[in-house]
């Protein structure tokens, strides 16, 4: 037997269990998703200390260096990957069941750069509002993981904050928990429980609303459009459009904020509502002639780990909220 024959019969021997997620993967994936990156971020504080020790240093000093923030963002996003290719890997889950499909039409590729854009201007200045109102609270507030102050950090930030977060982030919630739901729920439901979760995810009270909303928008686009690359798209659109407009600023100073005044406040929610019906007037007449997915409802009890996944992000999430105050 040649090796064509044996590389032929092995490809063969690979064989899938199943090709669709369900509600136990959804569980089980959030729970990895959520208490992997703490572990992580553990680990790099430990690593922190250590350095600052050995040096007598304070620890604040390691952990804002920019190459140690890279690195941690880079591993914590790696964990997402991670996490899709072994549990797929285990479960025996083919790892085409995240329907990332590249065969849209290329007005649909088009479209969804369009609510990207669409979903960093109508909805951040809303956010303006709600960190506004935590200031006041006293709540404090994080800052960018990462400044690009130069090119070399603008095309740093470009990769670690748009295009890594849009692969490994969509894998996980717009890939396996969002299709996991939809074999229990209605797209509806599914679409909404699916973004609470990426906003738990965040266990940041100042990274809750934002989430929630982009993660809803996300978790739509992927419904209507049957595939993953249109959450890729509008992911990697929107935090690139943060960094460039951050790196605009550092770089002349010119700066989309508004001053708050009365005004403000009304162009905030009258930018959040457009958004809203730009989003509804895409889903009733561009997407009005998309057939719904045949997706085989399973009935029975609510695996018990999806609830432990809740609970034990919702208590974290209030302790990392506690701390900050």
């Amino acid at each position: 037997m040649n090796n064509n024959e044996n590389n032929s019969l092995k490809k063969e021997q690979v064989v899938y269990s199943r090709n669709i997620y369900n509600l136990k993967d959804s569980g089980n994936v959030f729970l990895f998703a959520l208490i992997l990156p703490i572990l992580v971020s553990l680990i790099f504080s430990m690593i922190a200390n250590v350095i600052a020790g050995a040096r007598g240093i304070e620890a604040s000093v390691i952990t804002d260096n920019m190459w140690f923030m890279t690195a941690y963002s880079i591993v914590s996003i790696f964990c997402y990957v991670g996490i899709y290719l072994v549990y797929n890997k285990i479960q025996k889950i083919d790892f085409k069941a995240i329907n990332l499909k590249f065969n849209l039409k290329w007005h649909t590729y088009l479209i969804m750069i369009v609510v990207g854009v669409i979903s960093i201007f109508g909805i951040q200045y809303f956010i303006s509002i709600i960190d506004d109102l935590l200031i006041s609270l006293g709540y404090n507030m994080a800052s960018t993981s990462i400044n690009p102050t130069s090119w070399g950090t603008f095309f740093l930030s470009v990769f670690v904050l748009a295009i890594l977060p849009a692969i490994g982030e969509e894998l996980i919630f717009r890939g396996i928990i969002l299709n996991g739901l939809r074999t229990r729920f209605n797209d509806i439901a599914s679409i909404f429980i699916s973004a609470i979760l990426f906003a738990l995810m965040h266990q940041n009270l100042q990274q809750l609303i934002y989430p929630f909303l982009l993660g809803s928008i996300m978790a739509w686009a992927v419904v209507r459009s049957g595939s993953l690359i249109s959450s890729v798209i509008i992911h990697f659109t929107n935090n690139f459009l943060v960094v460039l407009l951050t790196f605009i600023q550092n770089m002349t100073g010119w700066s989309v904020a508004l001053p708050r005044e009365w005004w403000f406040y009304l162009i905030a929610i009258v930018l959040l509502l457009l958004t809203i019906l730009s989003i509804f007037l895409l889903d009733r007449y561009y997407f009005k002639h998309k057939s719904k997915d045949n997706i085989e409802k399973e009935n029975g009890k609510i695996p018990i780990v999806f609830y432990v996944s809740i609970g034990i992000s919702v208590l974290f999430f209030l302790i990392f909220t506690i701390m900050n105050f």
